[in-house]
């Protein structure tokens, strides 16, 4: 740290908090901490006076202000200080090295041991798991996220989309589990017969942390209804006025497991509309049925350019979707699919 006379940062500062690369402004005179939350981005802080050192940081790049009892005192990089966080104003753009942050959109993942109160059959081999959080401490999560299971016996997690929205401790997961799917048949049969499991959540960034202002799009294969349920259920009771358009597509009728809440959805929300779209084939290996549920989009009047679409499906499914929809003048950021974190596109 070094002392010299106290000088005035006129124009906002660019931080980044490293290792997760979290960008974001900061004005003038204003707390790096202040900057963050005015931003929706959070870092562990409690005193908020600089003593309890829980938002200590390393200044790796620039300088900084470290406090307003003593303005004339500025750190610099040159020996990597660490700084309070809560009171450090950026004298230049600043590099800081910080653990446990969480940019806006992201919550913490927490383990909870669940209650399984039920699981359930639906229909054509899909299963209704209800699982119960553990009251008090109860984990964040948004619409849309999913979480992973641990079953034992299973040297990797199990991953699911949750069907319910946030809010209810109840969770609903929906699971597939055809006779000649054998991973999905043991979770199934583990949760029949086990009082409680251990899960991990929230995993994903296709969610809604608050509810948007414009039109959406979602579009889902099999199962994939299951997410676009949490944002369904998310959105209509909390206000969301606008257009709101769900398009389930399946080999077979059998397949579309919940069609009677689709379409009482439709019944009691005048902005919701579902389209069903029903394949009747015996695989969904080909292009042409993922060329049909984008044909199904654009064959609607809606504002493309404008909305924002999630996709849930096979990988195959969501570059298709999302190729047809760019065409049609869809943003890229305005597409919001878990696959494109972990699959790269088909060739």
């Amino acid at each position: 740290m070094i002392f010299g006379q106290a000088w005035v940062f006129s124009v906002m500062a660019r931080i980044v908090l490293l290792p997760k690369g979290v960008v974001f402004e900061c004005d003038a005179g204003e707390s790096i901490y202040d900057a963050a939350a005015r931003q929706e981005i959070r870092f562990p802080v409690s005193c908020r006076n600089g003593v309890c050192e829980i938002c200590k940081g390393r200044l790796l790049i620039g300088e900084l202000s470290v406090g307003a009892s003593a303005p004339n005192l500025i750190a610099n990089a040159g020996h990597q200080p660490e700084v309070m966080l809560c009171r450090a104003v950026p004298q230049s753009d600043c590099e800081i090295e910080i653990e446990s942050v969480y940019a806006r959109g992201e919550l913490p993942l927490k383990s909870v041991v669940c209650q399984v109160e039920s699981v359930s059959k639906l229909d054509n081999y899909i299963y209704k798991a209800s699982l119960l959080l553990p009251a008090g401490g109860t984990p964040e999560f948004y619409a849309g996220q999913y979480l992973s299971l641990e079953i034992p016996g299973f040297e990797e997690a199990c991953y699911f989309s949750i069907a319910s929205a946030p809010g209810p401790r109840l969770l609903e997961l929906h699971i597939q589990a055809d006779p000649h799917l054998e991973r999905a048949c043991k979770i199934v049969e583990f949760l029949n017969g086990a009082s409680t499991v251990k899960l991990n959540l929230p995993h994903g960034k296709a969610c809604l942390p608050t509810v948007p202002d414009q039109e959406l799009i979602l579009i889902a294969a099999g199962t994939g209804f299951a997410q676009m349920k949490s944002l369904i259920e998310f959105l209509l009771p909390n206000g969301f006025a606008h257009p709101l358009t769900l398009y389930w597509g399946v080999r077979k009728e059998q397949d579309m497991y919940m069609r009677e809440q689709a379409e009482q959805w439709q019944r009691e929300y005048k902005n919701f509309q579902f389209r069903p779209h029903i394949a009747d084939i015996d695989t969904i290996d080909g292009v042409d049925h993922h060329n049909q549920l984008a044909e199904a989009v654009l064959a609607d009047e809606h504002d493309i350019a404008n909305s924002l679409v999630f996709t849930s499906g096979s990988p195959r499914l969501v570059f298709s979707v999302l190729d047809s929809l760019e065409q049609a003048g869809l943003p890229e950021d305005q597409f919001f699919s878990d696959v494109l974190e972990y699959a790269e596109r088909p060739r």
